[in-house]
């Protein structure tokens, strides 16, 4: 589920890079050149002959105009414009050169035009007067100032342009990658709230069912049995409330009123007042070994929790024996079920959630499975970076075996 924010998803990553201080409509950007050439440059190369490539200011003009006139066509046609303005002035020469490595780069077509560029503004000047400082800056000025400068300018603004492209892209791609992995952790949110939900409930009211099921069957005359399933009863339905208050508090595992293993001979004590025949061994830890962790101790109590509720759905004349013990490798547990029935064949006790039958019909209505005990326990063992194996046995029942890690980061 998408959390609403108040702004966009792009802005949640990275501010905007920074743009022009001052950006013009686009019409006055693309002929602004063109304007300033016709109405100043112009002018002055009709009335100065060496204000252009030739010694002759008609020609002079006209060339000048002809170059503003391309200027205008600069975006289309970057190159060509670049070859026509050659036999302009330095202007709009210097536009020219600016406008076709800022939407190009560097290509094989900029380093000809270029090149034809710098000997082009070397023309006019007579390369044998260079015996003095001043007069070997004013050679190297016109093709530095109206041909390096503006390429090196363009160069950079494609550059800058390109990073900005890229950057964009990548802001974008996080951004996709951040609310898919919102979406993720939300999912796994509901998967584990439900496994909890689950939990609790398939446990504490498969319990309250079967102690209502004995309160039917108790006799009237035996008020004090009556009162003993009622009591049960209410007992369960508190817990239940307290977990399930815990759940919607938003309780880790963590917390110090979470289940941990010391809650397993409650556990065991309320599946034996439901009529169900189980035996509980607890070892360890030995000297030197750590105790688990307080997520290990929940996930194993919940395991052997959903465990006990397969067993009173499809094995509830069964004899379970509850097995934990802490070992250097591991928190193991083992919760294993004798058949339900010994004419039954073995598959009489598999549990509906592993897709076998549910125990025979003649113990009466079983309790519903909603098919995911297994699903969840195994889940629960994976998270921890742990393994759990549910099947059958030689004998006829059904054994849950898990391995945990004593610690988990």
């Amino acid at each position: 589920m998408r959390q609403p924010t108040d702004q966009p998803a792009d802005d949640l990553l990275a501010p905007p890079l920074p743009g022009p201080l001052l950006r013009l409509p686009r019409p006055v950007r693309a002929l602004a050149p063109t304007a300033v050439v016709l109405l100043v440059l112009v002018p002055l190369a009709a009335h100065d002959p060496e204000f252009g490539p030739t010694e002759s200011p008609p020609t002079n003009a006209a060339l000048m105009a002809f170059g503003a006139l391309a200027l205008a066509f600069r975006r289309r046609w970057p190159a060509a414009t670049a070859a026509a303005t050659l036999l302009s002035g330095q202007l709009p020469l210097a536009v020219a050169l600016y406008g076709l490595a800022a939407r190009r780069g560097a290509t094989p077509l900029l380093y000809v035009l270029a090149v034809l560029a710098e000997v082009r503004l070397f023309v006019p000047f007579d390369l044998g007067d260079v015996s003095t400082p001043s007069a070997l800056a004013n050679l190297v000025e016109d093709p530095l100032v109206f041909g390096a400068v503006p390429l090196a300018l363009g160069l950079t603004t494609h550059q800058r342009a390109r990073t900005v492209s890229v950057l964009a892209e990548r802001n974008r791609l996080l951004v996709e990658a951040r609310r898919h992995a919102e979406e993720r952790a939300v999912a796994a949110e509901r998967a584990r709230l439900a496994r909890e939900m689950h939990d609790v409930v398939s446990n504490r009211v498969s319990l309250i069912t079967l102690h209502a099921g004995a309160g039917q069957v108790a006799r009237a005359d035996d008020p004090a049995a009556v009162r003993e399933t009622l009591g049960l009863i209410r007992g369960l339905g508190l817990q239940a409330l307290a977990e399930l208050r815990g759940l919607l508090g938003v309780l880790t595992p963590a917390s110090d009123q979470a289940p941990s293993l010391r809650g397993l001979p409650t556990l065991v004590e309320e599946s034996r007042r439901a009529g169900l025949a189980v035996g509980l061994t607890v070892t360890g830890p030995d000297d030197g070994l750590p105790a688990p962790g307080p997520k290990v101790q929940y996930a194993a109590y919940r395991i052997v929790q959903e465990a006990l509720t397969n067993a009173h759905k499809h094995a509830p004349a069964a004899e379970v024996a509850v097995t934990v013990a802490v070992e250097p490798d591991g928190l193991r547990l083992a919760v294993v079920n004798s058949p339900a029935e010994p004419a039954q064949p073995a598959e009489s006790a598999r549990p509906t959630d592993s897709a076998g039958p549910v125990a025979s019909e003649g113990a009466g209505p079983g309790l519903p499975s909603g098919g995911h005990g297994l699903h969840g326990m195994r889940t629960r063992a994976d998270d921890l970076g742990g393994t759990l194996h549910a099947g059958p046995t030689p004998e006829g029942g059904f054994a849950v075996r898990a391995r945990l890690p004593l610690r988990v980061v």
